[in-house]
This record gives C-alpha cells, structure tokens and sequence, in this order.
C-alpha cells in the first residue's frame, strides 16, 4: 500500500507542475483583466466562461470519464485507438454543429446570457468561444490519453503550452481595445494551433473506424455522467447569472471571489487528474478499500487547512490583486470549500464508478442542484451574494453525503464519514469566526489565526478522523524506500 500511495502522490506531484504553471499565469493576468476591462465586461467573462463550460459537458457527453475506464478494461492497443478515435470524432462533431447555430442565432442568444451588459460588438461572441471551445475539447481528449498512458510531460508541457500561449493571445487582444471578443479571439487562435499540434503528434493513434460498438461503451458510460455535470454547471453559473440580473456590482464581486478561490486547484487539480486512473488501477486489491479511505482524508484535512492558511492573508492580498473588486474577500474561503467538496465526492463515490453506477452520481447532483437553485432564488434576494456562497457550500455537503449514502450500498467503505461531519461543523465555526473578525478590522488579527489553526489540528484527531498512531503511519510512508 506504501508504494501506491507514493506513486498517487508522486502523479500528482508531477501533474501539479504544469497545474501551478497555468495557475501562476492566471495569477500573473488576472489583474491586468481587471484593470483593463469594464466592469460588466468581467462579468461577461464569467457567463461566457460558463456557457463554454456546459458546452464541453454537452459535446464530451462523459466520453472523456469513459475513457478513463475503458483505457484500462480494453485488451488490446488497437481497442483504446479506435475509443479514443470514436470520442474525439464525436465530440468534434457535436461542437461543430453547434458552432454553426450559434453563427446564425448568436446576438438572439446574448440577452439571455448577458443581460443589461450586452453590446453590439457580442454579436460573434458565442461562435467565437464555440471555436475555441472545440480546440479545447481536442486538447482535452489527447491530454487525458496523454495522463493515461503515463506521459506526463508531454501533458505538462501542452497543458502549460495552450493555456499559457492562450492568455498571452488574449491579454494582447484585451490590451489593445477588443474587449471580451479580443479575448476570446486569443483563446481561439491558441487552443485550435495547441489541438493541430497534438493531432499531428497523436497521429499514429488514430484509427479512422467508425465503431458503433465502442461509441456506445462511451456513451452507455459517459452519459449518465451528462446530468452530474450540468448540476455541476448550475451550481457554479446560476447563481452568478441571477446575480447579474439582479445587482451587476455583485455579480462582478462573485467573479471576483471565484478567481481567487479557483487557487485551491493547485492542490484540488492534480490529484484529480491522478486519481481516476489510479482509483482504477488499483480497484481488484485487497486493500483498495483502505486506500481510498486514506487518501479521502488525507485530502480534505490538506486542502481545508490550506485554505485556512489562505484565509490569513486573504484581505490584505485582496486589496492588492483584486483592487476594485477587493470587498469580494470574505466569499473567497466559501467557495473554496465548495470547490474541494466536489473533487472529494469522486472519492466518496469511487465505488459507483467501479461498479458503473453512474447513474445514482448524476441523481445526487441532480437533487443538489434543484436545492441550490431554489435556495437561490430565495437566499440572493434577501442576502444577494451571501446567499449565492452559502448555497453553493450547502450543496456541495448534501452531494458528499447523497453519493456517500449510495456508495456504501454497493461499495461500503470505512471514510469514517461522522468524523468527516464533526470536522466540517468544527472547520466551518471556525472560519466563520475568522471572517467575521476581518470585517471588524481586528487589531493582532495573528494571534486569532494562531489559535484557530491550532484548533483544527486538534480537531483532527479529536474528531476521530485520524488516530495518533496515523502520524506514525504517514511518517513511514514518507521515509520509506
């Protein structure tokens, strides 16, 4: 067990490079955006950024997740040519044919998307982000097979690469007066140039086969994932496009809040990259059940504590990076929470995908989904953007413990699920407190964060999560040879 725990982290150590890479030129960009953009452009951003996310959902139809299976059940090199061939075909296809209806009804679209921020000059902009979204899903499809057949740097070095060059095309764009389009013109030229350049590399994996057979191991597969995903897309976008129909400053705060909050990645990204095809690989051993319990826990005392760290310096770095958009700081913890919620269900659901039961994964976020939206709808009108985080944190919990539920009928897995419950209430008081002494303008502030962080560690072991003797453990795993 010590060496496949070595060799999880060790995959994630090394897909973190390029993760850290992406994230350091977000880093780097982002304020530049802020300062070149208007207001409402940035908000624009954002319900674009959620328009093409839900059209990858809907073009990839879980083909990607399916892959991840399918890589490893298929027998022969050939099969996982003519799945990866099969996928990339299809998803190309879908998205192509939506770019042609977004060129004809594009500007009937914008206000539904936009809103009162809608221009003349948007008229292109869903077909241009449809373009580049298809150079995405290329991109997106050769990397995963890239991961699964253990080529980490060359998917390190074209994650870093498309996204990199992307926003360098976009800045120059953004800088020289064109706005959101000019933006996404850069993510255009850039990801379809990064898709070429994989295709002609890949080229020998292809298998030009149409296969009904495999397409449909795909889709059977992939596509009750569909619906996983979309509540996924509500439950990130929906609150931020009610807000930008109510109080566009807040939904720009909301943007704002997101940006930094997306740095829990660089500890959530890598190890999700992993962890699928390490969770698969592993799934006939005797002790897989205990890995997954043990990397489950691992993963969120790391990242609540990491956000914790984050949370100290959060005001002041605010004020820094976000400027205008600085009074967005105390949402930022929140949604980060939430944003590590939902990369441990794939943990606490490890046993439904195994079992195929992906089914019962989309039904959870489905139910969470319809409560975050009907929570919005009542919450943002009495608190706006308060209610927005708070519902996105309420929903993320109630997917945790609906797939939990499900997975411990076909898969029972001892994640010490009570402790995990009694962590959270504690972590969450906690951190309320925090934000709450930040508004106040609390003099030593330090000392406060001290205290609140030496309480979550005792709460560790208090809770149940980890027993003392698990630091003797993790000390073993760590010098062993």
């Amino acid at each position: 067990m010590n060496n496949l725990l070595k060799k999880l982290f060790s995959d994630s150590a090394a897909f973190a490079f390029s993760t850290m890479g992406n994230k350091l030129v977000a880093f780097l960009l982002a304020p530049v955006y802020i300062s070149y953009l208007a207001k409402d452009e940035f908000a624009a951003w954002d319900q674009t950024n959620a328009y093409t996310l839900i059209l990858t959902y809907l073009c990839i139809l879980g083909t990607d997740a399916a892959m991840a299976y399918y890589f490893f059940d298929a027998k022969e090199l050939r099969e996982r040519r003519i799945y990866l061939s099969n996928a990339l075909l299809f998803s190309s296809l879908v998205c192509i044919v939506i770019a042609l209806i977004m060129y004809f009804i594009g500007e009937y679209v914008n206000p539904i998307v936009y809103g009162e921020v809608v221009r003349s000059d948007y008229k292109y902009l869903l077909f241009i982000a449809t373009m580049a979204t298809l150079g995405a899903i290329v991109i997106q499809h050769l990397l995963a097979y890239a991961r699964y057949m253990q080529k980490k740097w060359l998917f390190n070095f074209f994650s870093m690469g498309y996204v990199i060059g992307s926003n360098l095309l976009s800045l120059w764009f953004v800088v020289y007066d064109s706005g959101i389009v000019g933006l996404f013109y850069g993510q255009l030229i850039g990801q379809i140039t990064i898709a070429i350049i994989l295709m002609i590399l890949f080229r020998s994996e292809f298998i030009l086969q149409f296969s009904k057979k495999h397409l449909t191991n795909l889709i059977k597969y992939g596509a009750p994932l569909v619906p996983t995903l979309i509540s996924f897309w509500a439950i990130t976008a929906i609150g931020r496009s009610v807000l930008v129909h109510i109080d566009g400053s807040q939904a720009a705060l909301y943007s704002g809040a997101l940006r930094v909050a997306s740095m829990i990645v660089l500890i959530t990204a890598p190890f999700q990259l992993a962890w699928r095809p390490f969770a698969m690989s592993i799934k006939s051993r005797d002790d897989a059940k205990r890995i997954y319990s043990l990397v489950g826990r691992i993963l969120l005392v790391i990242g609540t504590l990491s956000i914790m760290v984050m949370t100290f310096f959060i005001k002041d770095f605010s004020a820094f990076y976000l400027k205008k958009l600085a009074p967005a700081y105390p949402y930022i913890w929140i949604l980060s929470l939430g944003t590590l919620l939902n990369v441990l269900h794939t943990v606490f659901a490890v046993g439904l995908l195994i079992n195929k039961q992906t089914k019962k994964i989309s039904k959870a976020f489905l139910i969470a989904s319809l409560i975050y939206v009907l929570g919005c709808l009542f919450l943002i009108l009495l608190y706006k953007l308060w209610g927005a985080v708070a519902m996105t944190l309420i929903s993320y919990f109630l997917v945790i413990l609906l797939v939990y539920k499900q997975n411990q009928k076909v898969y029972a897995i001892n994640f010490r699920f009570p402790s995990i419950v009694i962590y959270l209430c504690i972590y969450i008081a906690v951190m309320t407190g925090i934000t709450w002494l930040q508004l106040q303008s609390t003099i030593d502030l330090w000392r406060y964060d001290l205290l609140a962080l030496c309480i979550m560690i005792v709460s560790v072991f208090v809770s149940g999560l980890f027993s003392i003797r698990s630091l003797g453990l993790l000390k073993r795993l760590i010098i062993k040879k």
